[in-house]
């Protein structure tokens, strides 16, 4: 397959997925921030196919590619955060890249019409350059850390998804930086990387939307019927009609929220909060206490980690080791502030008092034993 055909492809794959886009019935930001990334690289294949054939107007073209990187980074952005992904700085910064980008462009469009009193010497010509480099680099470098952002506490299957993002990202930074090392400029083998990185970058973006955003009628009827099992929390009506999209983002918090209370046991912190765990995944309270009833079946926070706390001192009574210990030490162990407060939740769960609960089971020892 010769290079002109491959950008031909790569032109109406671009076309293909732009045009997917728009027809997306439930569209968010980062569908949005997607389809102008698309557009960008739809120009770049764009050029690359027409090539010297329209002469000046190639420029023109061109002003198109200005959304490439800037754009990048906050579709990055929108994909991993949940709260404040996308702000008036996180913008400002993307429409500076893209603005340096603009003029050099008007710059060349400029040039090319032989306009003298516009034309930029060589020396403007490489501060802007320089400037557009360190930028776009910062903006990479920000993109990357998104995917690393935050990695230990997500889910698995938010793991999977990032691992897919950054080994696109990571591999074709390193093509590109390699292949200019080895091969010159303009050379066959770096215009074949030039056009085959981008593609590589949008197809795979596109699985991960997909992956990420896909309708899936299978999991909205478990949601759903796990809502109408759900008694309604002070008398607060349940929304039968949450979108699906709601739905994946409350269970993956709630994959989050469990995930760093059993198995990094933070439940046995005395006096947490939710607005501890809020703090570190940097999310709203009243979304995890959403997520929290509705996957976990959990009333409330505190009520879900007492559960947790309970289950633990019941394994603390029940060895055979640890008889020595007082109710006290035990709920102080269990991540109980006091030994009303852990007698109280461990009578509610339990039926019987941690005296009680550590007398029967020994008991039944010693009648198995005899």
């Amino acid at each position: 397959m010769s290079l002109s055909n491959f950008n031909i492809i790569g032109l109406a794959v671009c076309c293909s997925i732009l045009i997917a886009q728009l027809f997306m019935l439930k569209k968010n930001t980062a569908h949005i921030l997607f389809a102008i990334f698309c557009s960008s690289i739809l120009m770049t294949f764009t050029q690359k196919v027409t090539g010297d054939s329209l002469g000046t107007f190639k420029y023109i073209i061109g002003i198109g590619t200005i959304a490439t990187c800037s754009m990048y980074w906050l579709l990055s952005r929108s994909l991993f955060r949940c709260k404040r992904a996308i702000e008036k700085h996180h913008i400002a910064l993307a429409l500076l890249i893209s603005l340096l980008l603009l003029i050099k462009h008007c710059y060349l469009i400029a040039n090319s019409f032989s306009v003298s009193e516009i034309r930029m010497d060589s020396l403007s010509n490489q501060v802007l350059s320089e400037f557009i480099v360190i930028l776009t680099s910062c903006a990479l470098v920000l993109t990357v850390w998104e995917g690393f952002r935050g990695f230990k506490n997500v889910s698995k299957k938010e793991k999977g998804e990032r691992v897919f993002f950054l080994v696109t990202i990571m591999t074709s930074v390193l093509a590109i930086k390699l292949t200019s090392v080895v091969f010159a400029p303009g050379s066959p083998a770096m215009q074949w990387v030039e056009s085959t990185v981008p593609l590589f970058v949008l197809v795979n973006t596109q699985i991960l939307m997909l992956f990420r955003y896909q309708k899936k009628e299978s999991n909205f009827k478990e949601f759903c019927d796990d809502k109408n099992a759900m008694p309604s929390i002070q008398g607060e009506a349940i929304n039968l009609s949450e979108s699906d999209e709601t739905s994946h983002e409350d269970k993956e918090i709630a994959e989050t929220v469990s995930l760093l209370l059993v198995n990094e046991q933070l439940f046995l912190q005395a006096n947490l909060k939710v607005s501890n765990i809020a703090r570190k995944i940097d999310l709203p309270e009243f979304r995890i206490s959403k997520a929290m009833r509705n996957h976990l079946n959990a009333k409330n926070f505190n009520q879900y980690v007492n559960e947790l706390r309970v289950n633990y001192a019941r394994k603390i009574l029940e060895d055979s080791n640890k008889l020595h210990w007082s109710v006290l030490v035990v709920g102080l162990e269990s991540g109980f502030a006091s030994v009303g407060s852990f007698t109280r939740s461990f009578k509610a769960q339990c039926g019987v008092t941690p005296n009680q609960y550590r007398q029967f089971h020994k008991d039944n020892i010693a009648f198995c034993a005899g």
